[in-house]
């Protein structure tokens, strides 16, 4: 598992590991209100699973549970208002992860460390993680502290913590100084198996109707181990990664000598540790899942896609990548966050997730035309660069738009748990 991914964190209703919001929803069923409101992704069938939709889940991890978990709530006991909402903790989590990845991408905007890159910012990298995930451990408690825990709430964080995911997967590759030409492969790596382990999950919890995280997980021992190395990469410098310490240390003890033209370098086991830890993941979720629901691998066809295509294009023309690397993370961000989303809200709306996303037909289509002809480098760089600003504009009207018909629902606010808010939608509207 990859130190810094958080594979979907816990959810601001996730801590009793059942958390409904039937009582209150059930109320807003009853009030009259006007009928202005306009869905344009929630049809009425939606409209009435979304009132009805109950979390399940669990988190194993030794180290939420007896050190995480109680320092999260001992904050929210002491410091926290009861007039703060917990989507605001949740979004403040974020803005850490934004400041670290910003300050990265001040520094190093290419991706391609160099000496001259302050050591602090990995101080900062290192600190916002760990501030990042103590503020996701808090919006649950924030919520049941508040009685405001809302399938909102979960769909919020899940939105965050998908963005999350391409933050820092960029800031791990400065911190171990890869060469985006060399190491090509370590970094597609560091970028894919997060996003997999991601997409994994969140298509298991939508065939079994829960999350349980296993007793080694992503958002505790994982960002945790994300914190360290950045740390490391503080007081050691980048080069401490390029070194082979590790490997000349344990060498001498191995049963038998494995024959490589170079030792292996410090920064290779945490690859290695990585790929290794997420393929295992992956194997056992997607069997387990397709062994109780046959046919349901066929949810995994976007990412494939998504995924695919991007390594294609890598395979036929690196340079691709490797000349506008931050536009290109920003296009996988956005079609990341579209994707798993959509799945997510498919999940509590109990809907059908539809599996050929149209967002991606003019990455698919860029992906034929490299392969089947020689297009000049200037026209793929636009092209992919018109296409992350327009995707982006849409995921972002996506995404304001599915918050407000949600709150319209549930008649809450995103950031307001203390004003009242009058009935947007009568019960006519929501069942029809």
């Amino acid at each position: 598992m990859c130190p810094h991914s958080a594979v979907l964190s816990r959810p601001n209703n996730m801590d009793d590991h059942n958390a409904t919001y039937d009582k209150h929803s059930m109320a807003v069923m009853s009030r009259t209100s006007d009928e202005s409101q306009h869905f344009y992704f929630l049809n009425a069938d939606a409209r009435k699973n979304l009132l009805k939709y109950e979390y399940k889940g669990a988190d194993n991890s030794l180290l939420y549970q007896y050190i995480l978990s109680p320092f999260a709530l001992f904050c929210v006991e002491e410091y926290v208002p009861e007039s703060i909402a917990p989507n605001s903790i949740t979004l403040f989590g974020l803005m850490w992860m934004i400041t670290s990845y910003v300050a990265c991408w001040w520094f190093v905007p290419n991706l391609q460390t160099t000496e001259d890159v302050p050591s602090w910012i990995f101080l900062w990298n290192a600190i916002a993680l760990l501030a990042y995930q103590t503020l996701d451990n808090m919006d649950g408690k924030q919520a049941r502290k508040t009685g405001s825990s809302s399938p909102l709430g979960l769909l919020f964080d899940h939105g965050c913590d998908a963005i999350n995911s391409i933050f820092g997967s960029a800031n791990w590759i400065i911190a171990m100084g890869l060469s985006l030409e060399q190491d090509c492969f370590a970094a597609a790596v560091l970028i894919f198996v997060p996003f997999v382990l991601f997409y994994v999950a969140t298509w298991e919890e939508y065939h079994v109707g829960e999350l349980v995280l296993p007793i080694f997980n992503g958002p505790s021992e994982g960002l945790i181990m994300g914190a360290a190395l950045h740390l490391t990469t503080f007081f050691k410098g980048t080069a401490f990664w390029h070194s082979s310490g590790f490997y000349n240390s344990i060498k001498a003890f191995l049963p038998f000598a494995i024959p490589f033209d170079q030792p292996l370098r410090n920064m290779d086991f945490i690859v290695i540790f990585t790929l290794m830890g997420g393929l295992q993941e992956i194997m056992l979720k997607t069997t387990q899942v397709n062994k109780n629901h046959p046919g349901s691998l066929s949810g995994l066809v976007p990412f494939a896609i998504f995924a695919a295509s991007f390594i294609l294009m890598g395979i036929k023309d690196l340079n691709v990548w490797t000349s506008i690397p931050r536009t290109g993370l920003h296009l996988a961000m956005v079609l990341f966050v579209e994707m798993t989303t959509a799945l997510m809200l498919a999940h509590m709306t109990n809907q059908k997730f539809e599996y050929l996303r149209w967002q991606q037909l003019p990455l698919v289509v860029l992906t034929i035309a490299m392969l089947a002809f020689d297009i000049d480098a200037d026209f793929i760089k636009y092209w992919i660069s018109a296409y992350a600003w327009s995707i982006g504009s849409y995921v972002v009207m996506k995404s304001i738009l599915v918050v407000q018909e949600c709150c319209a629902v549930l008649n809450i606010w995103c950031f307001d748990i203390v004003s009242d808010r009058s009935p947007t939608v009568s019960d006519s509207v929501k069942a029809n």
